[in-house]
Protein backbone atom coordinates (compact mmCIF):
# COMPACT_ATOMS: atom_id res chain seq x y z
CA UNK A 1 0.00 0.00 0.00
CA UNK A 2 2.83 2.37 0.90
CA UNK A 3 4.53 1.71 -2.45
CA UNK A 4 1.25 2.41 -4.27
CA UNK A 5 0.89 5.78 -2.53
CA UNK A 6 4.47 6.69 -3.44
CA UNK A 7 3.88 5.73 -7.08
CA UNK A 8 0.70 7.82 -7.22
CA UNK A 9 2.51 10.85 -5.74
CA UNK A 10 5.39 10.46 -8.20
CA UNK A 11 2.95 10.17 -11.09
CA UNK A 12 1.23 13.40 -10.02
CA UNK A 13 4.56 15.22 -9.73
CA UNK A 14 5.65 13.97 -13.16
CA UNK A 15 2.32 15.04 -14.68
CA UNK A 16 2.67 18.54 -13.17
CA UNK A 17 6.23 18.86 -14.50
CA UNK A 18 5.18 17.74 -17.97
CA UNK A 19 2.29 20.23 -17.96
CA UNK A 20 4.58 23.10 -16.92
CA UNK A 21 7.23 22.18 -19.49
CA UNK A 22 4.63 21.92 -22.26
CA UNK A 23 3.11 25.27 -21.27
CA UNK A 24 6.48 27.04 -21.15
CA UNK A 25 7.57 25.62 -24.50
CA UNK A 26 4.36 26.80 -26.13
CA UNK A 27 4.64 30.28 -24.61
CA UNK A 28 8.24 30.57 -25.83
CA UNK A 29 6.97 29.85 -29.33
CA UNK A 30 4.42 32.66 -28.97
CA UNK A 31 7.16 35.05 -27.81
CA UNK A 32 9.21 34.24 -30.91
CA UNK A 33 6.19 34.40 -33.20
CA UNK A 34 5.28 37.94 -32.13
CA UNK A 35 8.67 39.26 -30.99
CA UNK A 36 7.27 39.79 -27.53
CA UNK A 37 7.98 39.23 -23.85
CA UNK A 38 5.39 37.32 -21.83
CA UNK A 39 4.92 36.98 -18.08
CA UNK A 40 2.24 34.68 -16.71
CA UNK A 41 0.99 33.26 -13.44
CA UNK A 42 -2.02 30.99 -13.05
CA UNK A 43 -3.47 29.34 -9.96
CA UNK A 44 -6.38 26.93 -10.00
CA UNK A 45 -7.84 27.61 -6.56
CA UNK A 46 -9.99 24.48 -6.86
CA UNK A 47 -7.01 22.12 -6.62
CA UNK A 48 -3.95 24.33 -6.00
CA UNK A 49 -2.35 23.65 -9.40
CA UNK A 50 -0.04 26.44 -10.56
CA UNK A 51 1.56 27.33 -13.87
CA UNK A 52 3.97 30.20 -14.42
CA UNK A 53 6.30 31.74 -16.99
CA UNK A 54 8.64 34.68 -16.33
CA UNK A 55 6.63 35.02 -13.14
CA UNK A 56 9.27 37.17 -11.41
CA UNK A 57 9.88 39.53 -14.35
CA UNK A 58 8.62 43.11 -13.97
CA UNK A 59 5.99 44.49 -16.33
CA UNK A 60 3.82 47.61 -16.38
CA UNK A 61 0.46 46.71 -14.88
CA UNK A 62 -1.34 49.69 -16.49
CA UNK A 63 -5.13 49.71 -16.01
CA UNK A 64 -5.24 46.28 -14.40
CA UNK A 65 -4.51 48.26 -11.20
CA UNK A 66 -8.12 49.39 -11.32
CA UNK A 67 -9.12 45.93 -10.13
CA UNK A 68 -6.96 46.27 -7.04
CA UNK A 69 -7.94 49.86 -6.24
CA UNK A 70 -11.64 49.09 -6.68
CA UNK A 71 -11.36 46.01 -4.48
CA UNK A 72 -9.59 48.01 -1.78
CA UNK A 73 -12.34 50.64 -1.79
CA UNK A 74 -15.01 47.95 -1.67
CA UNK A 75 -13.23 46.28 1.24
CA UNK A 76 -13.40 49.43 3.35
CA UNK A 77 -16.89 50.53 2.27
CA UNK A 78 -20.04 48.52 3.12
CA UNK A 79 -22.33 47.97 0.13
CA UNK A 80 -25.05 50.18 1.66
CA UNK A 81 -22.53 53.04 1.96
CA UNK A 82 -21.53 53.06 -1.71
CA UNK A 83 -24.10 55.82 -2.29
CA UNK A 84 -21.67 58.30 -0.70
CA UNK A 85 -21.16 61.17 -3.15
CA UNK A 86 -18.02 63.09 -4.08
CA UNK A 87 -17.72 66.27 -6.13
CA UNK A 88 -15.96 66.32 -9.50
CA UNK A 89 -14.10 69.46 -10.53
CA UNK A 90 -12.86 70.37 -13.99
CA UNK A 91 -9.26 70.11 -12.75
CA UNK A 92 -9.88 66.48 -11.78
CA UNK A 93 -10.40 65.37 -15.38
CA UNK A 94 -7.51 63.60 -17.11
CA UNK A 95 -7.32 62.08 -20.61
CA UNK A 96 -9.62 59.14 -21.29
CA UNK A 97 -12.42 59.78 -18.85
CA UNK A 98 -15.56 59.02 -20.92
CA UNK A 99 -17.82 58.87 -17.87
CA UNK A 100 -16.36 61.41 -15.45
CA UNK A 101 -16.06 64.17 -18.05
CA UNK A 102 -19.86 64.30 -17.94
CA UNK A 103 -19.80 64.93 -14.18
CA UNK A 104 -17.81 68.19 -14.11
CA UNK A 105 -19.38 70.40 -11.45
CA UNK A 106 -21.57 67.51 -10.29
CA UNK A 107 -21.49 64.75 -7.71
CA UNK A 108 -21.02 61.04 -8.31
CA UNK A 109 -21.45 58.09 -5.97
CA UNK A 110 -18.65 55.69 -5.05
CA UNK A 111 -20.63 52.93 -6.72
CA UNK A 112 -20.73 54.86 -10.00
CA UNK A 113 -17.00 55.59 -9.66
CA UNK A 114 -16.22 51.89 -9.46
CA UNK A 115 -18.56 51.14 -12.36
CA UNK A 116 -16.86 53.84 -14.45
CA UNK A 117 -13.34 52.53 -13.78
CA UNK A 118 -14.17 48.83 -14.20
CA UNK A 119 -16.61 48.97 -17.12
CA UNK A 120 -15.11 51.87 -19.07
CA UNK A 121 -11.55 52.07 -17.65
CA UNK A 122 -12.22 55.71 -16.82
CA UNK A 123 -8.91 57.24 -15.68
CA UNK A 124 -10.33 60.08 -13.58
CA UNK A 125 -12.57 57.60 -11.78
CA UNK A 126 -9.57 55.55 -10.75
CA UNK A 127 -7.70 58.66 -9.57
CA UNK A 128 -10.66 59.60 -7.38
CA UNK A 129 -10.76 56.05 -5.99
CA UNK A 130 -7.06 56.37 -5.07
CA UNK A 131 -7.91 59.67 -3.31
CA UNK A 132 -10.72 57.95 -1.38
CA UNK A 133 -8.23 55.30 -0.25
CA UNK A 134 -5.96 58.03 1.15
CA UNK A 135 -3.45 58.16 -1.71
CA UNK A 136 -0.80 55.74 -2.86
CA UNK A 137 0.83 55.72 0.57
CA UNK A 138 -2.21 53.92 1.94
CA UNK A 139 -2.40 51.66 -1.12
CA UNK A 140 1.22 50.59 -0.58
CA UNK A 141 0.55 49.95 3.10
CA UNK A 142 -2.39 47.70 2.20
CA UNK A 143 -0.29 45.82 -0.34
CA UNK A 144 2.41 45.24 2.27
CA UNK A 145 -0.27 43.97 4.66
CA UNK A 146 -1.20 41.48 1.93
CA UNK A 147 2.43 40.37 1.74
CA UNK A 148 3.09 42.20 -1.54
CA UNK A 149 6.33 44.18 -1.41
CA UNK A 150 6.81 43.89 -5.19
CA UNK A 151 3.94 45.86 -6.73
CA UNK A 152 5.07 49.49 -6.90
CA UNK A 153 2.18 51.98 -7.34
CA UNK A 154 3.56 55.49 -7.78
CA UNK A 155 1.82 57.71 -10.35
CA UNK A 156 -1.79 58.50 -11.09
CA UNK A 157 -3.50 58.19 -14.44
CA UNK A 158 -2.45 58.75 -17.15
CA UNK A 159 1.23 59.04 -16.15
CA UNK A 160 1.41 55.49 -14.78
CA UNK A 161 1.12 54.25 -18.38
CA UNK A 162 4.55 55.63 -19.37
CA UNK A 163 6.48 52.46 -18.60
CA UNK A 164 10.25 52.14 -18.77
CA UNK A 165 12.10 48.83 -18.21
CA UNK A 166 14.65 50.81 -16.18
CA UNK A 167 11.99 52.10 -13.75
CA UNK A 168 10.13 50.11 -11.08
CA UNK A 169 7.36 52.66 -10.79
CA UNK A 170 3.89 51.29 -11.60
CA UNK A 171 5.16 47.78 -12.24
CA UNK A 172 4.71 44.37 -10.71
CA UNK A 173 5.43 40.73 -11.48
CA UNK A 174 2.84 38.15 -12.56
CA UNK A 175 3.49 36.12 -9.41
CA UNK A 176 3.12 39.02 -6.97
CA UNK A 177 0.04 40.33 -8.77
CA UNK A 178 -1.66 36.95 -8.85
CA UNK A 179 -1.00 36.34 -5.15
CA UNK A 180 -2.41 39.79 -4.31
CA UNK A 181 -5.55 39.21 -6.38
CA UNK A 182 -6.09 35.94 -4.50
CA UNK A 183 -5.56 37.43 -1.05
CA UNK A 184 -7.51 40.63 -1.73
CA UNK A 185 -10.47 39.35 -3.75
CA UNK A 186 -10.74 35.55 -3.70
CA UNK A 187 -9.81 35.10 -0.03
CA UNK A 188 -10.09 38.65 1.32
CA UNK A 189 -12.46 40.57 3.56
CA UNK A 190 -14.86 41.75 0.86
CA UNK A 191 -18.49 41.29 1.82
CA UNK A 192 -20.39 38.89 -0.42
CA UNK A 193 -22.41 41.79 -1.85
CA UNK A 194 -19.27 43.79 -2.69
CA UNK A 195 -17.40 40.80 -4.08
CA UNK A 196 -20.34 39.86 -6.29
CA UNK A 197 -20.63 43.48 -7.44
CA UNK A 198 -16.95 43.64 -8.46
CA UNK A 199 -16.85 40.26 -10.20
CA UNK A 200 -20.07 41.04 -12.06
CA UNK A 201 -18.51 44.25 -13.40
CA UNK A 202 -15.47 42.26 -14.52
CA UNK A 203 -17.79 39.79 -16.26
CA UNK A 204 -19.81 42.53 -18.00
CA UNK A 205 -16.91 44.69 -19.16
CA UNK A 206 -16.12 44.45 -22.88
CA UNK A 207 -12.58 45.82 -22.98
CA UNK A 208 -11.13 42.32 -22.53
CA UNK A 209 -13.20 40.49 -25.13
CA UNK A 210 -10.14 40.01 -27.37
CA UNK A 211 -7.84 38.91 -24.53
CA UNK A 212 -8.28 36.10 -21.96
CA UNK A 213 -11.97 35.82 -22.83
CA UNK A 214 -11.04 35.17 -26.45
CA UNK A 215 -8.66 32.37 -25.47
CA UNK A 216 -10.98 30.68 -22.98
CA UNK A 217 -13.36 27.83 -23.92
CA UNK A 218 -16.86 29.09 -24.63
CA UNK A 219 -18.30 27.37 -21.56
CA UNK A 220 -15.84 29.07 -19.18
CA UNK A 221 -17.00 32.17 -17.30
CA UNK A 222 -14.35 34.91 -17.41
CA UNK A 223 -14.23 38.02 -15.22
CA UNK A 224 -11.33 40.23 -16.33
CA UNK A 225 -9.75 43.67 -16.36
CA UNK A 226 -7.37 44.64 -19.13
CA UNK A 227 -4.57 47.17 -19.26
CA UNK A 228 -2.46 48.82 -21.95
CA UNK A 229 0.52 51.08 -21.26
CA UNK A 230 1.61 53.74 -23.75
CA UNK A 231 5.14 52.42 -24.24
CA UNK A 232 6.93 49.17 -25.10
CA UNK A 233 3.79 47.58 -26.54
CA UNK A 234 2.52 46.70 -23.08
CA UNK A 235 -0.75 44.76 -23.12
CA UNK A 236 -2.14 42.93 -20.10
CA UNK A 237 -5.13 41.12 -18.71
CA UNK A 238 -5.98 39.71 -15.28
CA UNK A 239 -8.93 37.42 -14.70
CA UNK A 240 -10.93 35.16 -12.47
CA UNK A 241 -11.88 32.22 -14.69
CA UNK A 242 -14.54 29.69 -13.78
CA UNK A 243 -14.49 26.45 -15.81
CA UNK A 244 -17.89 24.89 -16.40
CA UNK A 245 -19.03 23.16 -13.21
CA UNK A 246 -16.23 24.63 -11.04
CA UNK A 247 -17.18 26.92 -8.15
CA UNK A 248 -13.67 28.21 -7.39
CA UNK A 249 -11.75 30.33 -9.92
CA UNK A 250 -8.54 30.00 -11.83
CA UNK A 251 -6.68 33.25 -11.15
CA UNK A 252 -4.82 34.21 -14.32
CA UNK A 253 -2.37 37.08 -14.84
CA UNK A 254 -0.87 37.70 -18.29
CA UNK A 255 1.51 40.62 -18.83
CA UNK A 256 3.16 41.28 -22.21
CA UNK A 257 5.43 43.87 -23.79
CA UNK A 258 7.93 44.48 -26.58
CA UNK A 259 11.62 45.39 -26.50
CA UNK A 260 11.18 48.59 -28.54
CA UNK A 261 9.83 51.69 -26.82
CA UNK A 262 7.28 52.32 -29.57
CA UNK A 263 6.44 48.68 -30.24
CA UNK A 264 2.75 47.99 -30.84
CA UNK A 265 0.65 45.96 -28.39
CA UNK A 266 -1.02 42.82 -29.71
CA UNK A 267 -4.12 41.27 -28.15
CA UNK A 268 -3.46 37.93 -29.88
CA UNK A 269 -0.43 37.34 -27.66
CA UNK A 270 -2.63 37.44 -24.57
CA UNK A 271 -5.44 35.35 -26.03
CA UNK A 272 -3.09 32.67 -27.36
CA UNK A 273 -1.25 32.41 -24.04
CA UNK A 274 -4.60 32.19 -22.23
CA UNK A 275 -5.75 29.38 -24.50
CA UNK A 276 -2.66 27.30 -23.72
CA UNK A 277 -2.69 27.99 -19.99
CA UNK A 278 -6.38 27.30 -19.46
CA UNK A 279 -6.11 24.03 -21.37
CA UNK A 280 -3.11 22.81 -19.41
CA UNK A 281 -4.09 23.97 -15.93
CA UNK A 282 -7.54 22.42 -16.24
CA UNK A 283 -6.32 18.95 -17.25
Amino acid sequence: MKKLIILVVLALILSACNSKNSTNNDIEKIEKKYGANVGMYALNTQNGKELSFNENKRFAYASTLKTISSAMLLEQTPYNKLDKKIHINKDDIVPYSPVLEKYIGKEITLKKLIEATMLFSDNTANNKIIDELGGYGQVKTKLIDLGDTTTHPSRKEPDLNFYSPKDKRDTSTPLAYGKTLKKLIADGDLSKANKDFLLNLMFKNKSGDTLIKDGAPSNFKVMDKSGQALTYGSRNDVAFVYPDGQDKPIILVIFTNKDRKYGKPNDKIVSEVAEIVLKNINE
